[in-house]
């Protein structure tokens, strides 16, 4: 049971119109403006005051000729009045999912490569909202996650086995194998799968050599040594690498879509499209963060939806007409 302040409860409040008329005349100084504001006659505002004055016993204005001023008591019910209206305001936007802190755990190259190129589209699409970012450097697709009640994390794995947490599914990855022209140059062109024998190859650490491994093994490439090359600690690492020429990268087609689009990479070939790992939104259903979290995931849901009708139009460009021929991770 929540314990009120006053044994009162609330019994000698005044009526909550004549707070609203109150404040609004206070902050204009002006009975005309705020009868504008809030839609009334002017006489209905000064038949408002009046009543609040004569509930209060006391003059909240002073009246000389056309202007009208705040007494001392008028001014400390004006600034009482103001934060009580603010505090019920924050809780009605809170309660409708409109204001309100919400951390977010992402992996960094979903962080760096995706969100925050999308931070004034959502500020403008959810202005209220109060966006706490923390990238998961360490984790790997394998780890337990816990959560806060004001979090959510987006988790990227095989599975989520566990059930402390309600899963989503985002997205799948979409794997191509990505190179740089400057690199080609350099070391040959790759026509095939059995052209990428001997090239450098580029891994993320933290989840091993798993992309590769899963692209060799869907293409039946047993000749591909996936246990060499260049490691960097993130996804983002690896494909600025890629990017300057350093290898060949195995990558989902979401955070290189720009590059690929500028040149700056390129799919040397067309190939079946390997589906990766899941990107997971986790999150507790039992929180008074979920009318905020749920304007933010519809927010993901529509960026991400319009991300997959993008990839798709790319993958037309390229000539690639064998979406359906997936292979999983």
């Amino acid at each position: 049971m929540i314990n009120s302040h006053t044994k009162l409860r609330y019994q000698r409040l005044p009526a909550q119109q004549s707070i609203r008329v109150f404040e609004a005349a206070a902050r204009h100084l002006n009975f005309t403006l705020a009868a504008e504001e809030l839609a009334m006659t002017q006489s209905g505002i000064s038949k408002q005051i009046k009543a609040l004055e004569s509930f209060l016993n006391t003059s909240l204005f002073i009246r000389k000729g056309q202007k009208i001023y705040l007494t001392d008591m008028g001014r400390l019910f004006y600034d009482r009045c103001v934060e009580a209206l603010d505090c019920l305001q924050h809780a009605v936007d809170e309660i409708q999912g409109q204001t309100g802190q919400l951390r977010l755990q992402a992996p960094p190259t979903f962080a760096c490569r995706w969100l925050i190129p999308r931070m004034e589209q959502l500020h403008n699409s959810l202005p209220k909202l109060s966006l706490h970012i923390e990238t998961t450097w360490l984790r790997s697709i394998h780890d337990h996650i816990q959560a806060e009640t004001n979090q959510l994390v987006i988790h990227a794995c095989i599975n989520y086995p566990f059930n402390n947490l309600h899963a989503e599914l985002l997205r799948e990855e979409s794997l191509f194998v990505m190179v740089s022209p400057s690199y080609m140059a350099r070391h040959g062109d790759i026509d095939c799968a059995k052209d990428l024998v001997g090239k450098t190859l580029i891994h993320t650490r933290v989840d091993g050599h798993i992309h590769w491994e899963a692209w060799a093994k869907a293409m039946g490439e047993e000749a591909l040594d996936t246990s060499k090359g260049y490691e960097f600690e993130t996804l983002d690492m690896a494909l600025s690498a890629a990017e300057n020429g350093l290898g060949v990268l195995v990558c989902d087609l979401l955070f290189a879509l720009n590059a690929l689009r500028n040149g700056r990479l390129v799919i040397p070939f067309k190939m079946p499209i390997v589906t990766g790992l899941r990107y997971l939104l986790l999150r507790h259903l039992n929180s008074s963060y979920q009318p905020l979290q749920q304007n933010y995931r519809q927010w993901l849901q529509q960026q991400i939806h319009q991300d997959n009708q993008d990839m798709t139009a790319y993958l037309t460009e390229l000539g690639f007409d064998n979406q359906d021929q997936r292979k999983g991770i």
